[in-house]
């Protein structure tokens, strides 16, 4: 069964000159349980620079992956410990990117949760910095 659910996203990346760049966003989006695997479906908004996109993660035990498909297509896989590449197809260019999980924490019911990631990424294989990713589930509740 799907439900409305409101997610909040809370995003750190630290480039290897230094430079922070924070996000922190709410939206609603839907939830629901296939099997053994969750998904997660939002809008993305203005305030994460891609409106227009729709988002899906699909949560497994150890490995998230997130399509995204609109203005930009980008599908990644996380995973503890491993390598994974993609393209981000925008009408601009095409951008060879790569993730390095280190380490991540699952913590979902059918009710909601929270996800924590901690990944590194490249681009054309340079590094192109670490990045933290917080991302809370709660059933959206009218108000």
């Amino acid at each position: 069964m799907c439900k409305s659910i409101r997610i909040q996203v809370m995003g750190t990346q630290v480039y290897s000159d230094g430079r922070v760049d924070k996000i922190d966003f709410q939206t609603i989006g839907s939830f629901q349980k296939r099997q053994e695997d969750f998904y997660i479906m939002y809008q993305e908004t203005e305030e994460t620079g891609m409106a227009g996109a729709s988002t899906v993660l699909k949560i497994g035990e150890n490995k998230l992956i997130l399509n995204r498909m609109g203005a930009a297509n980008y599908r990644q896989i996380f995973e503890p410990g491993a390598l994974h590449h993609s393209n981000y197809v925008t009408s601009f260019a095409s951008i060879y990117m790569s993730t390095l999980t280190e380490e991540m924490e699952i913590n979902l019911t059918e009710q909601g949760g929270h996800i924590t990631l901690k990944y590194n990424l490249f681009a054309n294989d340079e590094k192109v910095s670490d990045n933290m990713l917080e991302i809370n589930i709660k059933e959206d509740t009218p108000q």
